[in-house]
């Protein structure tokens, strides 16, 4: 239903009242300490077309790939970066249901709507997370991204930045 994006961006904070908050519990996982240069290997996801992710889903896609590259490689072992932040607020003009609806609501008529939650707005080909790590679990972060594209809505691709040669040799 918020997947296109058909309106300009409504980011304005300061005079939009009763946002929700982000789901979003944090946007750096694995090692923080570490530089990206650290670790040999950078592989990436990659949203193939543009639309709008919600702060839900983006989260959902987090925990499910943080959660195996946690339990298979070590915390100390990988750095993973969530790229996108939900500034988008998405607001929804909400119908009156059940019997006598049609006295109360006043249907299209004043129809701004009120915010519901947040998105992030990616383009084509854009990244949305970047995980930093050792060439030895780099089948470990493939298999983690599948995890992480299945909770979002569009086609996605997982894409080997930097050191693609040691994962072929």
């Amino acid at each position: 239903m918020y997947r296109e994006i058909s309106n300009p961006a409504y980011t304005r904070r300061e005079y939009i009242t009763g946002i929700p908050g982000s789901k979003i519990a944090q946007h750096n996982m694995g090692n923080l300490q570490a530089d990206p240069d650290d670790y040999p290997v950078h592989i990436s996801l990659e949203v193939t077309e543009e639309l709008q992710i919600r702060h839900g889903s983006l989260e959902s896609a987090r925990l499910s790939a943080n959660r195996l590259m946690l339990k298979e490689a070590g915390e100390g072992n990988y750095k993973m970066v969530l790229r996108k932040f939900p500034h988008h607020v998405i607001r929804e003009n909400k119908q009156a249901t059940g019997a006598g609806a049609d006295r109360v609501s006043d249907g299209m008529r004043q129809a701004f709507g009120k915010p519901v939650g947040t998105a992030a707005r990616v383009g084509a080909d854009e990244t949305i997370f970047t995980c930093y790590c050792d060439p030895e679990d780099a089948a470990t972060v493939k298999d983690a991204f599948r995890r992480a594209y299945n909770k979002i809505s569009p086609p996605c691709r997982v894409v080997v930045e930097k050191g693609e040669a040691l994962l072929v040799a």
